[in-house]
């Protein structure tokens, strides 16, 4: 651990010192303010949720200024969730790892060629892509205020930090700085009619009416502590199936496929989608739902995006900070953190989503699927 903080440390002093001699040289020749069209880039290399919490800000610069270049700089996962996005006139892919530093040349020179004029730092799980930002020659960089892995001095505007604020919200603050408005908050993902038909073809292999009720029950997440347990799942579907006739689909990627595989073989006529198809693919199927029940996860916000009725369920996480946001279509099931200190992302064992059971999650479902309801057991 103490290896981790030190060699962090070492690539900041690293990254101040070539900033602090480009100032002093003026190695960097910038990009001027008030070019027409604006130019601007969205450094957005992080997640699913995260990703998507930048669509209403990206509908805020294109809706202010709709002649401008927007381009944004996204990992293969940001580009995935991003694709096809109408406001996005290009993509920069950093890929992690000793692929995505070998290639720092190329897409830095791509980068200086579009002559941006306005970095916006929206998210980043790589510390090299603030010198990136920096060395393609803006004028301006804007982010928020200590959330840039203790590179603030890169920022040409620091904007204050409000802990407490959604990240859909710290991201419109952003680009409010250059005068983007909009009064959209809902997250959206624009789909293609060929993953849409995939999400058919799926359905009609597996010989499930898409006039339902279908539900997805998603038990995975990237942390141990964001995992309701499977065995919860379990007895969620086959109440459901009972209840309401529902067949459940299980998603996840290749890393759950286990986790989803076990739920589905112990759910009455359910199925498993689990790395069977792609993301985007796994979003048209999501499209198709009556119901989502879903630990805190990405395609928590992708059904969100794509207004599917949704039971999200949080704990030690904090769903006014990173759940469903402006969205009436879902529902959160939220309980206290047990421990003090809350362990996070070190906690391996989900106690707090412990304190949710089974009899809640029905409950919640039966307000979207009341009508459904079966007078007698399916067969």
């Amino acid at each position: 651990m103490a290896m981790k903080k030190t060699v962090k440390e070492f690539k900041n002093w690293a990254i101040k010192r070539a900033f602090q001699l480009s100032e002093r040289f003026h190695l960097v020749k910038k990009s001027p303010r008030g070019g027409i069209p604006a130019k601007f880039l969205v450094v957005s290399a992080t997640g699913i949720g995260d990703t998507l919490w930048g669509t209403p800000a990206i509908q805020a610069l294109k809706d202010t200024y709709p002649q401008s270049y927007l381009g944004v700089l996204v990992s293969p996962l940001g580009f995935e969730t991003l694709k096809n996005n109408p406001n996005i006139d290009e993509f920069f892919i950093f890929r992690r790892g000793f692929k995505g530093v070998w290639s720092l040349p190329f897409l830095f020179g791509k980068l200086r060629k579009r002559k941006i004029a306005t970095v916006f730092i929206f998210h980043s799980s790589d510390r090299v892509l603030w010198p990136l930002g920096y060395f393609v020659g803006p004028s301006d960089i804007i982010g928020i205020e200590g959330e840039n892995k203790g590179l603030d001095f890169l920022l040409t505007k620091a904007i204050p930090n409000s802990p407490h604020l959604h990240g859909i919200e710290k991201r419109l603050n952003l680009v409010q700085e250059v005068g983007a408005q909009t009064l959209q908050r809902q997250i959206s993902i624009s789909l293609a009619n060929s993953e849409r038909g995939m999400a058919d073809r799926f359905l009609k292999e597996h010989g499930i009416a898409p006039i339902g009720p279908i539900i997805g029950l998603h038990p995975g997440a990237q942390k141990p502590f964001k995992c309701w347990p499977a065995r919860n799942f379990i007895e969620v579907g086959n109440i459901l199936r009972t209840e309401f006739g529902c067949r459940s689909i299980i998603t996840g990627d290749e890393k759950e496929k286990e986790v989803a595989e076990e739920v589905a073989h112990q759910i009455k006529d359910s199925v498993s989608a689990a790395g069977k198809l792609s993301l985007r693919e796994t979003a048209a199927l999501i499209e198709k739902l009556h119901l989502f029940i879903t630990n805190d996860t990405g395609l928590m916000h992708i059904a969100s995006a794509l207004k599917i009725p949704t039971i999200a369920l949080f704990s030690p996480t904090d769903p006014r900070i990173c759940g469903p946001y402006f969205d009436s279509n879902s529902l959160v099931i939220e309980k206290p953190r047990t421990c003090s200190p809350c362990l996070a992302k070190n906690c391996h064992q989900p106690v707090c989503l412990e304190q949710i059971t089974a009899e809640e999650v029905v409950t919640a479902a039966e307000r979207f699927l009341g009508s459904e309801r079966n007078d007698e057991n399916p067969s």
